[in-house]
């Protein structure tokens, strides 16, 4: 059985380990795209803080952990859930 851990409860050094894992890396504050830029959120057009991201099912897509961008990201993608 696998164990459900929450992003939010990993230190920002696991955080960082997941992103790299996903081809992503981060300053430290920000998520970074694979040149180093600022990831934004398709959504609602934010900068993804590494302490607000979230990743949900079935995607590699790096998110804002906000309402908006969950309910937008289940419209496009039904299934995931």
């Amino acid at each position: 059985m696998v164990e459900k851990i929450s992003i939010k409860d990993l230190s920002n050094e696991e955080k960082i380990l997941l992103l790299k894992e996903l081809e992503y890396d981060s300053d430290g504050i920000f998520v970074l795209d694979k040149k180093g830029n600022k990831v934004k959120d398709e959504y609602v057009d934010v900068e993804v803080k590494l302490d607000n991201m979230i990743i949900l099912p079935g995607s590699e897509i790096i998110l804002d952990n906000n309402p908006l961008s969950i309910a937008s990201y289940l419209e496009d993608f039904p299934d995931v859930l």
